[in-house]
């Protein structure tokens, strides 16, 4: 089982348990924890809109939770691991703790394997190498197009069915590597929903890092120092093994950079967060745009304001 797997392992619900816990360091009760994660309205009915119970919302979210090693259990009572508290204490910004620890759980390939988590960053690296120019429908399973990307190595993304994609997708998005658009309340509302890669928050959140010794890198270094962080990027080492799986290798792959990393570079220049420049002469990346191409080779950290 995974985040990817677990129908209710959502961002909400996972970081509902987090909060609460957060604020109580000798930790809490289990039926209190539960009785503040399911909502009184549910509780009365004993299950959700689609009929399922609320024990059934509640145990599951919180078998992922001890999964991934965001919960413990001691002396009957549930509290936040040394590792997921991350240091933070009460009332200090608990949801900036448990993005960190989300992250640091799912971008590091020995522990998300341990954690039976390594299906996200496969399924990431797909999505990541998708166009954003050509939005992706929030339901419509996507098993055909993997099939016919990578064959026999589309189960390794655990997108599988369309609640999986789903829920995926909620994560990718919580994380900052997708935008989800359209849809209201109605059912054809939600069948209008679309999905855009767009890892613009991921990246910038990884800028502070990448530039800690300095605010001008080569375009290589920058790539090497961002998959370090997010190895669903290229040069990562996910990315390599996705790009290892595809029935037809991309052109250019080692000088080109996808349609989906090169528009969230320009963003993050237009936003003035970066400064991209061609120097003559040295060694760079093509940026691909689409309907048209331009060319990198170095890139600066803006000073702030």
């Amino acid at each position: 089982m995974s985040i990817v797997t677990t129908a209710q392992a959502v961002p909400s619900r996972l970081f509902a348990i987090y909060a609460a816990l957060f604020d109580s360091e000798n930790g809490e009760v289990k039926d209190r924890i539960e009785a503040w994660a399911t909502p009184p309205s549910l509780s009365g009915r004993g299950g959700d809109d689609d009929g399922e119970s609320t024990t059934t919302l509640f145990s599951n979210t919180l078998a992922e939770a001890r999964r991934i090693g965001l919960v413990e259990e001691v002396e009957d009572r549930l509290r936040l691991t040394a590792d997921a508290r991350g240091g933070g204490k009460k009332g200090k910004g608990s949801e900036t703790f448990f993005l960190a620890f989300m992250r640091r759980t799912l971008f590091d390939p020995t522990r998300a394997a341990e954690t039976q988590q390594a299906g996200f960053m496969v399924a990431l690296s797909w999505f990541l190498s998708s166009s954003p120019l050509r939005p992706m429908n929030f339901s419509e399973a996507p098993q055909n197009n993997l099939k016919a990307q990578i064959g026999d190595h589309a189960s390794k993304t655990e997108l599988t069915s369309l609640n999986r994609y789903q829920n995926f997708l909620y994560w990718a998005r919580y994380l900052g590597f997708a935008t989800i658009v359209g849809g209201g309340s109605d059912a054809e509302d939600v069948t209008s929903r679309r999905v855009i890669p767009d890892p613009v928050r991921a990246i910038e959140s990884a800028l502070p890092a990448i530039f800690s010794e300095g605010n001008d890198l080569s375009i290589e270094q920058f790539m090497t120092r961002l998959a370090a962080i997010f190895p669903v990027f290229e040069t990562g080492s996910v990315r390599q093994d996705y790009e290892a799986m595809r029935l037809t290798p991309l052109a250019d792959g080692d000088k080109r950079l996808s349609i989906t990393t090169s528009l969230a570079l320009q963003r993050l220049a237009d936003r003035q967060r970066l400064t991209m420049a061609t120097v003559a002469d040295a060694p760079g990346r093509i940026l691909d745009f689409g309907p048209r191409e331009g060319r990198v080779s170095r890139i600066a950290l803006r000073e702030a304001a």
